[in-house]
C-alpha cells in the first residue's frame, strides 16, 4: 500500500505538467492492442492470455465493488467466471478515450458489451436484449518499454 502511495505521489508531482497531453501514435497503438488482447482472450476464455494485460501487482475493482489484488487473483476470477455464469459469453470493446498521465502512465477508457451470459451478475442492468454494457477504466504503466494495466475499474452502464 505504501509503495502505491509513493508511486502515486511521485507520478503526480513529476508528471502533472504532462497530464492531459494528447495521445500520440504509440499511445493509440498501445491502447488498441490492449483492448484487442482483452477481447480475444475473453472470447477464447484464455486466462493466461487475459493475464498478459496486467502487471503482477495490478488491482481491479469489479462492477460489484470487489477488489482483486494482483494479476493471479484477476486471472482466477475470470477463469472462474468463464467456467460458470460467463461460459460461452462474448465481448466486444472499443477505446473511447486515451489520456496521457505522463511518459509512463496513461488512462484508457473502453466501452464494452457482454453477451451470452448464463446468469447475470448481482446489480447488473442488462438492456432489453440481455446485453451488459460496461465502462472500463484502465491505468496503464510502462515498465522497461512494456505497457500493462496497473489499476482497473469496471462499471456497469445503466439499462436504457
Amino acid at each position: 500500500m505504501l509503495k502505491r502511495a509513493v508511486v502515486a505521489c511521485v507520478a503526480l508531482s513529476v508528471l502533472l505538467p504532462a497530464a492531459g497531453a494528447a495521445p500520440g501514435k504509440e499511445a493509440k497503438a498501445v491502447a488498441q492492442a490492449m483492448v484487442t488482447r482483452f477481447v480475444d482472450s475473453w472470447n477464447h476464455a484464455d486466462g493466461a492470455a487475459y493475464g498478459e494485460n496486467y502487471w503482477p501487482d495490478a488491482e481491479l475493482v469489479d462492477p460489484s465493488g470487489k477488489i482483486l489484488k494482483g494479476k493471479a487473483a484477476i486471472v482466477k476470477e475470470h477463469v472462474d467466471l468463464w467456467a460458470g455464469p460467463f461460459n460461452g459469453s462474448r465481448i466486444a470493446g472499443v477505446v473511447r478515450r486515451i489520456r496521457m498521465l505522463g511518459t509512463n502512465y496513461m488512462a484508457v477508457d473502453c466501452d464494452v458489451t457482454l453477451s451470452g451470459v448464463r446468469q447475470l451478475p448481482p446489480g447488473s442492468p442488462p438492456n432489453s436484449n440481455g446485453v451488459l454494457r460496461n465502462h472500463l477504466k484502465h491505468i496503464l504503466e510502462k515498465r522497461h518499454g512494456v505497457w500493462k494495466v496497473i489499476e482497473a475499474q469496471n462499471t456497469f452502464i445503466a439499462a436504457e
